[in-house]
């Protein structure tokens, strides 16, 4: 029992060290200027719940280690704080209702194929 619990907890590190790999890799496609950051942010975001969606049931190393380490809602709620700071109030707005409505709205069309 321990051993396999061990076995679970390296490949969820394992999972963890690509997925923020590949959410480093989609930030510099994106990211071009700073205006450009939230929309990485929501766009590993969204990606990231279609795909949980649509694997609710795999492995430790896909479920937490990947999609735990390439998602990320702390960039997500500093993205919209810097953004507010800046006055922008409608666009924080918009940029929040768009990713809780994407991350949903994703995860269940994921959900909904998967089955």
């Amino acid at each position: 029992m321990r051993y396999e619990r061990s076995g679970k907890m390296i490949g969820v590190a394992i999972g963890g060290f690509f997925g923020a790999i590949v959410r480093y890799l989609v930030y510099l496609a994106i990211e071009q200027s700073d205006r450009h950051k939230k929309w990485a942010t929501f766009s590993v975001n969204s990606i990231g719940s279609f795909l949980t969606g649509l694997s609710l049931s795999t492995s430790e190393f896909w479920m937490t280690g990947f999609l735990g380490a390439f998602t990320t809602f702390s960039t997500f709620a500093l993205d919209a704080v810097k953004e507010l700071q800046n006055g922008k109030i409608i666009l924080t707005v918009f940029y929040i209702s768009a990713t809780l409505l994407a991350g949903l709205g994703l995860f269940t069309i994921g959900f909904i194929i998967s089955q």
